[in-house]
């Protein structure tokens, strides 16, 4: 007798394992999760994933050890269309509601992606003409059980976030120090990867001026605008209001997340997913996204 799979959950378990199995053939393992060792052998397959054993410890791991995914129960499509979501900055509700699952779910998994694409969304060195320029936004204690005990008593302070962006399609927007002007924390933070015979154009900051001035030696040439330096206060406003507000402990991950939404590469959620979460060590555990202090 022919089995009838009606509300084929079997053809769903297939599609998910082949995506799974699809995401993670690529995948390089270069050492061992546990130890660290880079002397480790094929031990098989799981799930047609591969595994290995670690000849130092001789524990077992595969492909998907510490991958953005690790120790999900949900399933793969799910995953993919919570990152379709994610790109069309839909809200968490929205998000919850659509693949049924609650919100703090959602939560964290929003934050497990932005703390991925945060790894390497900074740039080693800034080339060419290297527009720069700064954001200031109040300190927000959204998501703290004492947030308005702490605003009370303590005032906001402002966050200098820094906006760069060389010859090539990079860009650096980061949140640097807090209150006022730090030359110390600019020198090492941002001048540090702008490379000594760049040209600095700067954007609205006398301070930021002043190191240009420096720098370029008193020269001045014509440079094209950069409009996503230059207005780059309302282009961040404008995003954040998506979230109602960040809490600036985790304002850096969603700066990483504005990078690539800024960029001239045109990607989907699915080279976003190809691209840049799938290499490496990106998981993040749940424990850590709550513990998270601010970088200040």
């Amino acid at each position: 007798m022919l089995q009838h799979d009606v509300e084929l959950k079997k053809f769903d378990l297939h599609t998910n394992d082949v995506l799974r199995r699809d995401f993670y053939k690529d995948r390089v393992v270069e050492s061992c999760p546990i130890c660290g060792s880079t002397r480790h052998i094929k031990y098989g397959f799981y799930n047609g994933i591969q595994r290995y054993k670690c000849k130092v410890c001789e524990k077992t791991f595969s492909r998907t050890t510490n991958s953005l995914w690790s120790y999900s129960k949900k399933n793969t499509r799910t995953w993919l269309k919570f990152t379709e979501l994610m790109t069309e900055n839909k809200t968490l509700k929205f998000c919850a509601e659509k693949l049924n699952i609650s919100i703090g779910t959602a939560f964290y998994w929003r934050h497990k992606i932005l703390q991925a694409l945060s790894i390497d969304s900074t740039p080693d060195i800034l080339s060419g003409v290297v527009h720069v320029g700064k954001v200031i936004i109040k300190e927000n204690f959204k998501g703290c059980r004492d947030a308005e005990i702490i605003a009370s008593s303590t005032p906001r302070e402002n966050i200098w976030v820094i906006g760069a962006k060389g010859q090539e399609d990079s860009m650096f927007v980061k949140p640097i120090f807090k209150h006022q002007w730090n030359k110390i924390a600019f020198n090492e933070k941002i001048y540090s990867k702008i490379e000594k015979k760049s040209y600095i154009a700067p954007y609205g900051d006398r301070y930021i001026k002043s190191v240009a001035m420096r720098h370029n030696k008193n020269k001045s040439i014509k440079v094209e605008t950069e409009y996503r330096i230059k207005y780059i206060w309302p282009n961040l406003k404008k995003w954040l209001s998506i979230f109602h507000g960040v809490a600036s402990k985790y304002l850096q991950r969603y700066l990483s997340f504005f990078i690539i939404m800024n960029l001239d590469k045109v990607l989907d959620y699915m080279d976003l997913i190809y691209d840049r979460l799938f290499e490496g060590n990106r998981f993040t555990k749940t424990e850590e996204i709550r513990i998270m202090k601010s970088p200040f």
